[in-house]
């Protein structure tokens, strides 16, 4: 969101950084799990045609250790992905509007301004309650993206009540 003079930011906040390591720890050892089978699988699969078409039946192993790199990069850079969102979405309220800014090799902002909020909510899970955060959902009466979570937000009753407070 473009800051404007007479805009007073009211908070800026990013998701519960605790919450996002268990979701994302948890996402990616099921992403390694699902990459381990499928490049795994996928490469002795290749090196089984590879064995039938160019070395007379012997296992073309050239395959197998370029499968067995792949896994680890691909990881790697799903890991690295994740990094850099954490480092790139953070959510911004100020007196004006809410807006959602993130992204790694696609950018996106989207803001919704104050007076266009129908209406604001939070929902807290058992395990959002332990560690004191939410999601904030806001609707507006917009035909497109007509709404904004903000999910996993610290201090989330604070937060919802000042949007309340300044709509």
């Amino acid at each position: 969101m473009s800051e404007v003079k007479n805009e007073k930011i009211l908070y800026r906040v990013k998701g519960n950084r605790c919450l996002f390591i268990v979701k994302n720890v948890w996402k990616t050892i099921w992403f390694s799990v699902g990459i381990v089978l499928s490049v795994g699988i996928g490469t002795l699969i290749a090196g089984g045609i590879a064995r039938i078409i160019w070395n007379g039946g012997k296992m073309n192993m050239g395959v197998i250790y370029f499968g067995m790199l792949l896994i680890p990069l691909i990881i790697t850079i799903r890991t690295l992905h994740i990094i850099l969102l954490r480092k790139n979405q953070f959510y911004v309220i100020t007196n004006k509007g809410i807006s959602s800014e993130g992204g790694v090799l696609i950018r996106f902002s989207q803001t919704l301004r104050l007076n266009e909020i129908q209406s604001v909510s939070y929902t807290q899970t058992l395990i959002q309650q332990f560690l004191g955060c939410g999601n904030i959902v806001i609707s507006s009466a917009a035909t497109y993206r007509a709404g904004l979570v903000l999910n996993d937000v610290d201090h989330v009753r604070e937060i919802y009540a000042a949007i309340e407070h300044n709509r």
